[in-house]
């Protein structure tokens, strides 16, 4: 392989001089901004296949380089190399030249008529010339120890270029590596999620192509449901715990119900007789809509106003949100279980929550036979991970999610993509720390930092 240098005030007259020299087939190695113009390292017979040798200590002595940094290296390497073969050589023709000098000499003087015959022939023309042939002669030898410096200097030409294109691959790879696993940090998914996303990208050296497939691998992790619930029908239950907004919702799926088919087939039930003025939410939506509302109490059972609404296209049943030790809790989930009616029982799950209480919620309630999951509350959240690895983990399907306290506005079917794109707008969202001294505030403390998106 032969390297050489060229400089120029411009690129355009620099890769000239380079065709003109080299040829169409020239390499360009590296390419450098100095003094005065651009200096190029270009090579011709550049050999694609390399022998794996380690000679990473020349990369490592100068302390993570960057990639044209190591590009340079490798080319100034390559001509320190080149020059040390190239004087090797002119060593061992000076050698030969001398060795044949003093054979012609001896000969000329010496010489016979055989001789001449065995000089043209190409034999030794004697028994010094034999000498400078013989493998035992000390001639032979120094030639031999030339030839082995050749071959060693040229593995290593061999040798380097594949080390160091090995070197780079694997920074690039861990580079990539680390700033996907930063995003995901920031995500907030769980860690067995995080563990199996880098896996799925271990051989990925850019970072855009790594997240795109870790996007895909999300995405294509996380089950919607494929029609409209009010579109279904039938008797729709929602389950979960205090605070989740169950009742919110079930006025925002009768809404959108009403909106589309009418008042007349839909119904509402609620079986929150625990709580004072429990249902009192639950109607207000009632009377809004002109939507009929039934309460499940000790005269009225679960099935027996299921019963009288059997004519009903749609009935939505809001459920109190007890603590799972409560004995109240285990009755109402009883009732939901064994009813003679094909009840699907949605859990309701907000995005506010921590992963750990969503999963503690979703093993609680899955004794009913969960038929999917509703997420509540996406526009109060500050990360959206802890409920992505929730559905990814549990495989329930999300049927809805909302984003906000308006009727029916805030309430939309869920989708994989839309909601990946929300967690990500979220974690691209600056985040604001101010704060307050104590002569500013009511606060006893000397300062106070709120946080805001």
């Amino acid at each position: 392989m032969e390297v050489k240098r060229f400089f120029s005030a411009s690129m355009q007259d620099v890769l000239r001089m380079v065709r003109e020299e080299l040829g169409p087939d020239a390499v360009i190695l590296s390419n450098t901004k100095v003094d005065g113009g651009i200096e190029v390292v270009a090579a011709l017979d550049y050999e694609e296949e390399w022998a794996q040798e380690d000679v990473d200590a020349q990369v490592v002595s100068h302390g993570e380089p960057s990639p044209s940094q190591l590009a340079r290296m490798h080319a100034e390497k390559h001509m320190r190399l080149q020059k040390e073969m190239d004087s090797a050589r002119k060593r061992i023709e000076g050698v030969r030249a001398k060795r044949q000098k003093e054979s012609v000499k001896r000969d000329h003087e010496s010489r016979t008529d055989d001789a001449m015959n065995n000089s043209h022939s190409g034999a030794p023309a004697d028994h010094e010339d034999k000498g400078f042939y013989d493998k035992a002669s000390p001639a032979w030898s120094e030639l031999s120890d030339m030839r082995a410096q050749i071959m060693e200097i040229k593995g290593l030409i061999n040798s380097q270029p594949k080390a160091i294109d090995t070197h780079l691959s694997d920074r690039a790879q861990s580079i990539a590596g680390q700033q996907v696993e930063k995003t995901l940090e920031s995500l907030c998914l769980s860690r067995s999620i995080k563990k199996m996303l880098m896996k799925r990208i271990e051989c990925e050296t850019n970072y855009e192509a790594a997240w795109s497939k870790v996007r895909q691998e999300i995405e294509s992790s996380i089950q919607g449901e494929q029609e409209d619930i009010i579109d279904r029908g039938g008797v729709i239950s929602l389950v979960g715990p205090t605070g989740s907004g169950k009742t919110m919702t079930i006025g925002k799926i009768a809404a959108r119900y009403v909106m589309k088919y009418g008042a007349e087939s839909i119904a509402l039930v609620t079986t929150d007789r625990y709580r004072i003025a429990a249902h009192e939410q639950l109607k207000v939506f009632g009377r809004i809509l002109n939507v009929p509302v039934h309460t499940v109490d000790e005269s009225n059972c679960l099935d027996t106003i299921l019963n009288k609404l059997s004519h009903k296209k749609l009935i939505l049943v809001d459920t109190a949100g007890l603590m799972h030790s409560d004995v109240c809790w285990s009755e109402q989930l009883q009732e939901l279980k064994m009813s003679s009616h094909q009840i699907k029982n949605y859990l309701v799950v907000s995005s506010v929550g921590q992963y750990q209480v969503m999963c503690s919620n979703f093993h609680n309630y899955k004794v009913v036979g969960l038929s999917g999951a509703i997420i509540t509350k996406v526009d109060e959240a500050v990360s959206l991970g802890e409920v992505l690895s929730f559905l990814i983990d549990t495989r329930l399907k999300a049927g809805y999610f909302t984003d906000g306290q308006r009727v029916p506005e805030d309430i939309h079917l869920f989708n994989s993509h839309d909601i990946f794109e929300r967690a990500q707008l979220l974690l691209n969202s600056s985040e604001r720390w101010v704060s307050i001294s104590s002569s500013e505030s009511d606060v006893n403390s000397t300062a106070m930092m709120f946080h805001s998106a």
